[in-house]
C-alpha cells in the first residue's frame, strides 16, 4: 500500500485522521491517528459512546476499505460498505456449503445461537460481532463481510480443497474440516498483521525443488540431501537442533504453526493460500507425545520449504500411519521425500549412529530419542540407517516406560497448555496472540478487534498484554 500522504490535501488528512496524526504515508498517518470508528454489518461510521458495533482503528478502516471510505465518513459521518444486501449472507452460505458444515455446528463452533447463522444467511440484520465469529470459523476474512460479494480467490481455493479432500477421506469429519478452516483464518490473519507491523522474517534462502528422484535415485535420497542442505543454510551443524521447531518455523522461517484438535488419525496439515503457507498441527492423538509432534512439524516443513505449489495442491493432509513408516516404505514420492527430510533434519544419520555407539548397552535408542528429540519409531529407523542397516529393527528397543522430559514440552508447546487468556482456544494461543497484542498496541487494530480475535474482553487482553509479551519476545523484539 504505502500511499504518499503528500498526494492528499493537508486539510483532508487532518479531517480524516485528526490534527495529531503524522507521517509521510497514509499508513503512517492512520497508525498515529487517535480517531476511532465503528462498523456494523453494512456500514462504517465515526465512533460514539453509544455505538454497539465493532470498534476499528483508523488503520483498520484504511487497510480494509480504503481512503475513499474514510473521506466519506469524514464528510457525512458514515459510509455504506454493502455492495448488496445479499452479499454477507451469500458469502457465508456458499462457504458453509463448500465446507459441508451444517448450521448447528457452525453456530456452536462460533459461539453464537443458530438463529444468528440463519438470519445472516437470510440477509437479515445480525450483530456484527456474531457475524465476524461465524466468518472466522469458516476461514473467511471477517473484515470483508458485505464489502466484497465474493471471497478472495486464494482463500476460496482452500475451502474448495478442504471440501474435496473431505469427500475423498472419510476421516475428515465436519469437526476436522471446521478446525482446519479456522486454523487457515488464524494463519492468514497472523501473516497479514505481521506485514502491517513490518515484522515478517526475511525470506529463507531455501528454494523449492521439483526433484523427487528417478531411476537409481529414490525420493528419500533427495529428502536426505534437502535436510543436509537446509541445516547448512541455517548453520545448524549436525547435532540436535539449537532452537525449538515451533520457534524455527515461525520466527526464523515465517511459517505459522497453528495447533488445534484434528481427531485421532491426522498428524498435521499443510495449507497454502496465495503466496503463503502454514502448518496446522494436531494436538490430539499421538501428537500428544512431544517427540511425535516434533516429527510432524519437521515433516510438514519438508513440504512447505521445498514442495512446489502443484505438488502441495493447496492442502495436504498427513496421517500418523504414513509418518511412522520408514522413508523408503512410502509409495507417494512427495511423502517419501518429506518423511526422509523430516527425520534427517531432526537427527542426521551419521550423528545418530555416533551417539548410539557411545550410549551404555541397552540405552542407545532412548539416548538418541532424548538427545535429538525424536520419536521411538524415528529413532529406530535412523539408527538402523546410520549403521548401514547392520542391526535389525527387532534389536532396537527401549526398556521400561520412558517419557520425554517436561522441558521438551515447555520448549515446543507451552502456550497450548498455558496462556494468560484462559478462554482462548489453542489455535489462537501461539505466536498469533503475540502478534494481535502488538498490532493493538501500535493501532494496526483496535483493542476491541484484538479481543474478538482472542475471544475475550478488551480489558482482559490489555491486562494480559505484558504476560503475552513475555511469551513471545521475537514478536516484540
Amino acid at each position: 500500500m504505502n500511499t504518499m500522504a503528500s498526494d492528499v490535501d493537508v486539510a483532508v488528512l487532518e479531517q480524516v485522521f485528526g490534527t495529531a496524526s503524522e507521517g509521510a504515508s497514509l499508513e503512517q498517518r492512520a497508525k498515529s491517528s487517535k480517531k476511532r470508528f465503528v462498523r456494523s454489518l453494512d456500514q462504517v461510521a465515526e465512533w460514539s459512546a453509544q455505538a454497539t458495533g465493532r470498534e476499528l482503528s483508523a488503520y483498520e478502516v484504511l487497510s480494509a476499505y480504503g481512503m475513499d471510505v474514510l473521506r466519506k465518513v469524514a464528510d457525512e459521518g458514515y459510509a455504506p460498505l454493502c455492495s448488496s444486501p445479499r452479499s454477507a449472507g451469500d458469502l457465508v452460505r456458499e462457504r458453509r456449503g463448500l465446507l459441508g458444515l451444517d448450521v448447528p455446528y457452525v453456530a456452536k463452533a462460533a459461539g453464537v445461537d443458530c438463529d444468528a447463522v440463519i438470519l445472516l444467511e437470510a440477509y437479515k440484520r445480525v450483530a456484527i460481532k456474531k457475524a465476524e465469529n461465524v466468518a472466522q470459523i469458516l476461514g473467511l476474512d471477517e473484515r470483508l463481510l458485505s464489502w466484497k460479494s465474493e471471497p478472495p480467490p486464494d482463500n476460496d481455493r482452500v475451502a474448495v480443497r478442504l471440501r474435496s479432500v473431505g469427500q475423498e477421506r472419510p476421516q475428515l469429519t465436519p469437526v476436522v474440516v471446521a478446525a482446519i478452516a479456522e486454523a487457515a483464518w488464524v494463519a492468514s490473519t497472523q501473516l497479514r498483521l505481521e506485514r502491517d507491523l513490518g515484522i515478517r522474517p526475511a525470506p529463507t534462502p531455501l528454494e523449492k525443488s521439483d526433484n523427487y528422484g528417478g531411476p537409481g535415485y529414490p525420493p528419500f535420497q533427495q529428502g536426505y540431501y534437502l535436510a543436509s542442505h537446509a541445516r547448512d543454510e541455517l548453520k545448524f551443524g549436525t547435532g540436535p537442533l539449537p532452537i525449538p521447531l515451533r520457534e524455527l518455523a515461525e520466527d526464523r522461517l515465517g511459517i505459522p504453526v497453528v495447533q488445534t484438535e484434528l481427531g485421532s488419525s491426522i498428524a498435521g496439515v499443510t495449507v497454502e493460500f496465495g503466496q503463503d503457507r502454514a502448518i496446522v498441527l494436531n494436538l490430539s492423538g499421538k501428537n500428544r507425545d512431544v517427540f511425535v509432534r516434533r516429527a510432524t512439524v519437521a515433516h510438514e516443513l519438508g513440504h512447505l520449504l521445498f514442495d512446489p505449489a502443484p505438488r502441495l495442491e493447496t492442502l495436504r493432509v498427513d496421517e500418523y500411519s504414513d509418518l511412522e513408516r520408514g522413508a523408503h516404505e512410502v509409495r507417494d514420492p512427495v511423502e517419501q521425500r518429506a518423511n526422509a527430510f523430516g527425520i534427517e533434519f531432526l537427527a542426521p544419520r551419521a550423528a545418530v549412529a555416533d551417539y548410539y555407539r557411545m550410549a551404555p548397552d541397552g540405552e542407545g535408542v532412548w539416548a538418541v530419542m532424548d538427545h535429538f528429540g525424536v520419536s521411538y519409531t524415528a529413532a529406530r529407523y535412523q539408527i538402523r540407517n546410520g549403521l548401514d542397516q547392520q542391526l535389525p529393527l527387532e534389536r532396537l528397543v527401549i526398556s521400561g516406560n520412558r517419557t520425554p522430559d517436561v522441558s521438551w514440552e515447555g520448549r515446543e508447546g507451552y502456550t497450548a497448555i498455558y496462556h494468560p487468556i484462559h478462554a482462548v482456544r489453542p489455535s489462537r494461543a501461539g505466536r498469533f496472540s503475540g502478534v494481535v497484542v502488538r498490532a493493538a498496541e501500535e493501532s494496526v487494530i483496535s483493542w476491541d478487534t484484538a479481543a474478538s480475535m482472542l475471544e475475550s474482553e478488551a480489558s482482559e487482553v490489555e491486562r494480559a498484554a505484558s504476560a503475552i509479551k513475555d511469551l513471545f519476545p521475537p514478536v516484540f523484539g
